[in-house]
């Protein structure tokens, strides 16, 4: 993980009316950063995971804190670090520690791995005519599916059966006649990707062991990160979470996919621009590495299926 922005550059990205985030950034994230990489390197060839996992720690509050999803998740940030800052103890950062520790553990860890597989689509046996094919597909469109197969097939008929990052052609949709591809067109195969992950869904109310402990603390850091609109949309009036709602729902080619939930590629939105993205890659790539634009626009090719939620992503 990239070492965090030193305290002149944080003084330039930090907002000017916020002077406690610059103080808690300089007199404790930094020196938690600094004291964490000094122990890795005087360990040498005997470091720990948990030495290694130190570091990140402080990055991840610090990354928070420069770059957060927004203002009220900057406030609630700022508390929790502000709550850390307490030279009386033996070690004045194992609670920054500790702050960064639950950051990944309850947030990054379960959106980066706790994915559920993604079905392979199935191709179809025949090739019908391309009108009744399709007309049959849009019989069984679902604005807000309950299950992953259906959230497929609605997304495959509102993003026009091609990858939403690259403009692929989804071989399976051109092979059984559901679209129909131009001569410049590249095919691909693509897959049903969640922004929130379908994880989430896969527990029990009446259950409180970990995995219900830890999609708790989910909704409890949206909550507290001044995301209740997006948990009020994602968990619905009455049905409970569902994952597989259309606006929380991408078509991706398998690569994108995959880079996404390694949280290795994601879509910033561009303001004032509905459905306009921003398409971000780690540093160690190109769009040009994989075929991509710089920037997409989301459009829905049928009317009534939404387009993901930009809050989502």
């Amino acid at each position: 993980m990239t070492a965090l922005p030193s305290a002149n550059e944080a003084n330039r990205i930090l907002p000017r009316d916020a002077p406690n985030a610059i103080s808690l950034y300089t007199t404790l994230i930094l020196p938690a950063e600094r004291l964490a990489v000094e122990r890795l390197e005087a360990a040498g060839d005997k470091a720990t995971t948990d030495l290694k996992a130190l570091v990140v720690y402080a990055r991840v509050v610090g990354y928070l804190l420069l770059f957060p999803p927004s203002d009220i998740a900057r406030d609630a940030l700022l508390g929790e670090v502000a709550s850390c800052n307490d030279s009386s103890k033996p070690d004045p950062f194992e609670a920054l520690y500790g702050l960064g520790k639950s950051y990944v553990s309850h947030i990054i860890s379960l959106f980066k791995s706790a994915r559920g597989k993604t079905p392979t689509p199935e191709s179809h046996p025949s090739r019908p005519s391309f009108d009744r094919l399709q007309a049959d597909h849009l019989q069984e469109l679902q604005p807000s599916p309950r299950d992953h197969s259906s959230a497929k097939k609605s997304a495959l008929v509102r993003d026009n059966f091609r990858c939403m990052v690259s403009g692929k052609v989804d071989d399976n949709s051109e092979r059984a006649g559901l679209t129909q591809r131009l001569p410049n067109e590249m095919i691909t195969v693509t897959q049903c990707c969640h922004i929130f992950p379908d994880a989430l869904e896969a527990v029990s109310p009446a259950r409180h062991g970990d995995k219900e402990q830890a999609v708790s603390s989910v909704w409890t850091f949206l909550d507290r990160f001044g995301f209740q609109d997006v948990c009020k949309e994602l968990m619905g009036a009455t049905a409970g979470f569902n994952p597989h709602h259309l606006e929380n729902i991408l078509t991706l080619e398998i690569n994108a996919h995959v880079l996404f939930d390694r949280l290795d590629l994601w879509f910033e939105a561009v303001e004032g621009q509905p459905n306009m993205y921003h398409v971000g890659i780690t540093s160690k790539r190109t769009h040009a590495d994989f075929g991509w634009p710089q920037m997409v626009h989301f459009i829905s090719h049928h009317q009534g299926l939404p387009l993901p939620n930009p809050s989502l992503s």
